[in-house]
């Protein structure tokens, strides 16, 4: 895995410390609501999903998914206080770590507002907090699908940084997202959710992503988890099976009877721009058995 990342019909205030109970979805379109961790887009009705961006994305990445399963399931798209132009979080509520902020934050938001046999998608960052809920086993939430997140990336890159001789580039963001889509049409919008992201929220939550290690506590895991890799995303620097094998070293700890992979053939990082059509498959056959 490389270095990497509608219409308002109700906005809820702040009056605890996280959230407030949000108005049911399933009578509307779409609701909007505003919280200090992040603002949520709530569309269809049934079973809950909760979406998950990564690192500088919002909710716009998962436009496709949500078209796909909002007739059969309520989508709760989130997108991260300092991500994509979303207000950051006041710092006294953020405390010493933003990740724990969001994940805390999101099993609030799950709890106040009565959510059951919920499903997590995240993808990257939002991969590893849906993997880090599912260590603590909340009984609100049933399965997680995680794409292209990874418990320990720190370790990850550390190890593949060692072994490289290839010298540190400058951050250029166009080659960036070139880096982690195939798919010239979103390009732009990564750009713009990147370029509206506030800086020191996103060098944050990747700074923390880096350090964050959680493999030993995957062996907490009592539910399914779908895991959505991208191995061709290695190339040309580690061949596709070398890359999987990363996942699997990864996401050891998972018990075997609750661990499920699928890995997408030649998508890079947002496996939703280039493969999601695929990737929509392996979600609804997911939910489908389990």
């Amino acid at each position: 895995m490389k270095l990497t990342t509608l219409l308002t019909l109700c906005c809820i205030c702040l009056v605890k410390p996280l959230l407030v109970s949000a108005q049911s979805a399933s009578s509307v379109t779409q609701v909007n609501q505003t919280y200090q961790a992040f603002n949520v887009s709530v569309v269809g009705s049934g079973q809950p999903i909760v979406l998950i961006p990564g690192v500088s994305s919002s909710a716009a990445v998962w436009k496709r998914t949500i078209e796909a399963l909002s007739d059969r399931y309520q989508l709760h798209a989130l997108s991260l206080a300092g991500f994509a132009g979303v207000k950051p979080a006041a710092p006294r509520l953020v405390g010493a770590n933003y990740l724990e902020f969001q994940k805390n934050a999101i099993a609030e938001y799950i709890r106040v507002n009565q959510l059951e046999e919920v499903v997590i998608i995240g993808h990257s960052l939002g991969g590893t907090l849906g993997l880090w809920l599912a260590t603590e086993q909340h009984p609100q939430i049933s399965a997680v699908i995680n794409i292209d997140g990874l418990p320990a990336l720190g370790a990850l890159l550390g190890s593949q940084q060692a072994s490289s001789s290839d010298a540190p580039r400058s951050f250029d963001p166009k080659s960036m997202v070139k880096s982690m889509a195939n798919n010239e049409a979103w390009h732009e919008q990564m750009l713009k959710d990147m370029m509206t992201s506030d800086p020191m929220t996103s060098g944050r939550a990747f700074g923390e992503l880096m350090q964050l290690d959680i493999r030993d506590d995957l062996s907490q895991i009592e539910y399914p988890v779908l895991t959505i890799g991208a191995p061709a995303q290695a190339a040309p620097y580690a061949s596709f099976e070398a890359a999987k094998n990363n996942y699997l070293t990864q996401l050891a700890n998972i018990p075997e009877k609750f661990k499920h992979m699928a890995y997408a053939k030649t998508a890079k990082h947002f496996v939703m721009a280039d493969e999601p059509e695929w990737m929509i498959e392996q979600i609804e056959l997911f939910l489908k058995v389990n």
